[in-house]
């Protein structure tokens, strides 16, 4: 087996460490025992986790974690992959940040939120643009913003006055869950529109798609729906901070609650039965489509 396709063909879900699963039901440690791990990146030949205590890549089989982070970056909530070295952008309570490597192959990082607000630096969530290289959406306790590389800028949106926990691109569209506000949908990033009926004034913690519908985690459990007409609530009235369907169309939906561990359903949510082992899941992640 390959470093790759160990990575790939696997589970992965961060909680207390990192773990990973064939059969999204018997799970191991996959190291960094100790570290609540918020976001996970697959990349060749490596996996990047963002933890509430810095930025990390882990390499094939090996257990150990590789530093990422320095001093300024002490906190990752959310991660997106970007060109170049060290290949990700990260996301905190102090905004954006975005990283270069230096001598003996450490990486420096620079924060691009310092002109902005107190609430708009608190990022939760961030999303390299679609179809526009060296953008990134992101998702504030101000609403969603729009980072330019090129030109170190800030472009502000209309989604705007309400914290964004969660941002998703599936089926043409740019979604977004806010607190207390619902889901919103996008084509271009700036202008919002409010996606589907029954969740106005929902709390989304977390979105995702299955190959024809959109999945949210919210404050009572799983909500499903294509973003035009009613949100459907799945499964148990927990928390769900995390979330992921198996590509494949027959495949599990695993959701993970804060508190409440790890749940599995086999048939679109219909019936879920809890994984014992877990008490808080951050964040959840597929293995990758066959080719």
């Amino acid at each position: 087996m390959t470093e790759t396709t160990d990575w790939t063909r696997s589970w992965l879900l961060g909680a207390n460490g990192l773990h990973r699963s064939r059969d999204a039901d018997h799970w191991e440690e996959a190291g960094g025992h100790g570290y609540p791990v918020n976001d996970l990146i697959r990349q060749p030949r490596r996996l990047v986790c963002a933890a509430l205590w810095g930025l990390w890549e882990v390499h094939g089989d090996d257990s150990r974690w590789i530093q990422l982070h320095d001093e300024t970056l002490t906190e990752v909530l959310a991660i997106a992959a970007a060109t170049g070295d060290p290949g990700v952008v990260t996301v905190s309570a102090y905004g954006l940040a975005l990283g270069r490597r230096v001598e003996h192959g450490a990486t420096r990082w620079q924060s691009r939120s310092d002109g902005l607000s107190l609430d708009e630096r608190f990022s939760n969530a961030v999303l390299a643009q679609p179809n526009a290289p060296g953008h990134w959406l992101v998702g504030s306790e101000d609403g969603v913003l729009v980072y330019a590389e090129a030109d170190d800028r800030w472009h502000r949106t209309d989604l705007t006055g309400r914290p964004c926990r969660a941002l998703l691109h599936a089926f043409g569209y740019l979604w977004a869950g806010t607190d207390e506000a619902g889901i919103w949908r996008s084509k271009d990033g700036f202008s919002w529109k409010r996606a589907g009926t029954g969740l106005e004034d929902g709390t989304i913690f977390v979105l995702c798609a299955t190959r024809d519908r959109i999945l949210a985690g919210t404050l009572q459990g799983v909500c499903v729906g294509d973003g035009g007409g009613a949100w459907r609530r799945l499964g148990p009235r927990l928390l769900v901070s995390a979330l992921a369907p198996h590509p494949d169309r027959d495949g599990p939906w695993l959701a993970g609650a804060t508190p409440g561990g790890l749940w599995r359903s086999d048939d679109a949510g219909e019936r879920w039965r809890q994984i014992l082992g877990f008490d808080t899941v951050r964040v959840i992640m597929p293995p990758e489509a066959d080719a």
